[in-house]
């Protein structure tokens, strides 16, 4: 390689060989990990990036270190170390998703070819099924190496690599998806969650409940489709919402019953009506959701995939984890709602609303923007989620209070996401959408933990 003259084969390279750093993690205490990771970051903000005249370094990431990958690269995993002070082998698992699955995909990609994603022309067949493959064994072997030094009961080998494989094919789906977010952010994040959430998981309780699920799978599918077509009929929806919403609704119809599927029915009504509101004087202002209101899969998606999966673990752990799990699934859409709202009926009031980084005044529908009537609106939307989830007894009546406040923090960290990254072109709506919600979610789990009353 030429001194200065770009090369992915070589980054990648240096991608997957940074990865053996992980392994280090079996011998390092916590606070030595921080301290190399600080180092870490410190040298790819300055000096690594010199390197060979730059050679590491795509020309779009010379702009901003918030758009470098080899930065955002040590900073993902200073993050991860310090969200998980005491479960070292989550965050070796994750690095090594990230390092061989994401490292190998690429080279695979680059080298062998071969037919394209349908979605994402520049991603290819063959580089997610590497990912998959090198990301499934590289997280099971990193957390296993790590997690053998540690007195935290852990899976079995075999286990590992069943979660890691499932971590590892989400992981790759995800970055196989045309985002502005960059996958060294979005892939280690979702793998280190994956992979401490997904250990909470017993099959006893499959088993002792399967009539239970295989019951509540079949009336799933169908109140879900036919809440689907009405939806679509009455242009709530495009035909990709229909899809999207049959995923995520027969999913927490599935693992919560019809309970469930009630608090998600209650947000997506609350929202449409929200979304109706007015429509014409939005659209005029150009501020409108796009196509009539109609919502794809991507909004489904963005809004309740959290929702789901929280429904899916609430459904698959014991006893003494669900109250916790089904509080964060009603806060999460509980977050989607409040943050609806605030975007559908905020602008429908007479004043201009302000962005929360600023607090100076912007014409509506600008990213990040607030308002007063919108975050009352927002506010009693979550209140209504709350009662809703309370009358249906998918939480007690304690836990109501939680709900809003953990909504106005989901969305507060939406809109101070939208006012200082979104006009950056540094991510897109639908990603911040997914973000709030799981914002939401754990901040209610936070809250109760506060109380005493999480496990």
């Amino acid at each position: 390689m030429r001194a200065g003259i770009f090369s992915e084969e070589w980054r990648k390279s240096i991608h997957v060989l940074m990865g053996g750093f992980a392994l280090l993690l079996r011998y390092l205490p916590w606070w030595a990990a921080v301290l190399l990771a600080v180092a870490a970051v410190v040298s790819n903000a300055t000096w690594i990036p010199r390197l060979g005249g730059g050679a590491l370094m795509r020309e779009s990431e010379k702009e901003s270190l918030l758009r470098s990958g080899v930065w955002l690269y040590s900073f993902s995993i200073l993050m991860l170390l310090l969200i998980f002070p005491h479960r070292l082998e989550v965050v070796a698992g994750a690095w090594g998703i990230l390092a061989l699955g994401d490292g190998f995909a690429t080279l695979a990609g680059k080298g062998i070819g071969g037919p394209h994603l349908p979605w994402n022309s520049r991603k290819t067949w063959v580089g997610s099924a590497v990912f998959f493959a090198a990301g499934a064994l590289g997280g099971a072997a990193f957390w296993w190496w790590v997690a053998a030094s540690t007195q935290i009961p852990t899976p079995s080998f075999r286990q590992m690599l069943v979660i890691s494989s499932c971590t590892a094919l989400a992981c790759a789906i995800v970055e196989s998806l045309s985002l502005k977010l960059n996958d060294n952010l979005s892939v280690p994040f979702l793998a280190a969650g994956l992979l401490y959430s997904l250990q909470r998981i017993d099959p006893a309780v499959w088993r002792e409940s399967a009539g239970a699920l295989r019951h509540n799978f079949l009336i799933g599918v169908a109140v879900n489709l036919a809440f689907a077509l009405t939806a679509r009929a009455l242009g709530a929806v495009s035909w990709s919402g229909v899809a999207g919403g049959l995923l995520v609704g027969v999913t927490i119809t599935t693992f919560g019953g019809l309970s469930g599927f009630g608090v998600l029915a209650f947000f997506f009504l609350l929202g449409s009506a929200a979304t109706r509101l007015g429509y014409a004087g939005k659209a005029r202002r150009g501020i409108a959701q796009e196509r009539g209101g109609a919502r794809g899969a991507v909004h489904a998606m963005a809004n309740c995939s959290v929702a789901a999966y929280l429904a899916f673990l609430a459904g698959s752990s014991p006893s003494d984890a669900r109250a916790a799990l089904w509080l964060a699934f009603v806060a999460s859409l509980a977050t989607a709602t409040c943050d609806t709202l605030g975007s559908e009926i905020g602008p429908l009031g007479s004043g201009q609303p302000f962005l929360v980084t600023r607090l100076r005044r912007v014409p509506a529908g600008t990213p990040g923007a607030v308002s007063l009537l919108g975050t009352a609106a927002g506010v009693m939307g979550a209140i209504l989620v709350g009662l809703v989830a309370a009358l249906l007894h998918v939480i007690p009546p304690r836990f109501i209070a939680l709900i809003p406040a953990a909504a106005i923090f989901g969305t507060f960290l939406e809109s101070f996401l939208g006012a200082t990254l979104e006009p950056l072109d540094l991510v897109e709506s639908e990603t911040i959408n997914f973000i709030n919600t799981l914002a939401g979610a754990l901040a209610a789990m936070g809250l109760l933990r506060l109380l005493g009353d999480l496990p």
